[in-house]
């Protein structure tokens, strides 16, 4: 009976060459696809600028307060709430 928003990234796509980059987008998009088919409400987040993250994929305080402008700003988060 638990309500899930699954969120997809950031990954930090400024640290991989163009041949993986390319495999990443493409996994993206197939996971964007099943989450749209099976109805789960999502966000497949932006990348964030390079400074951001710690790693290749945990952002710092900052990346932390641009994905939650990104969640909040997303019609699909905004629907899946309910609380504005």
């Amino acid at each position: 009976g638990n309500r899930v928003f699954v969120v997809v990234g950031p990954f930090n796509e400024h640290m991989v060459n163009d041949e993986s980059l390319a495999v990443y987008a493409e996994r993206k998009r197939q996971v964007e696809a099943w989450l749209k088919a099976k109805g789960v409400p999502h966000l497949i987040a932006a990348p964030l600028p390079s400074e951001t993250y710690a790693d290749a994929s945990h952002p710092v305080a900052e990346g932390y307060k641009l994905l939650a402008k990104q969640l909040f700003a997303s019609d699909a988060f905004v629907r899946f709430d309910g609380s504005r």
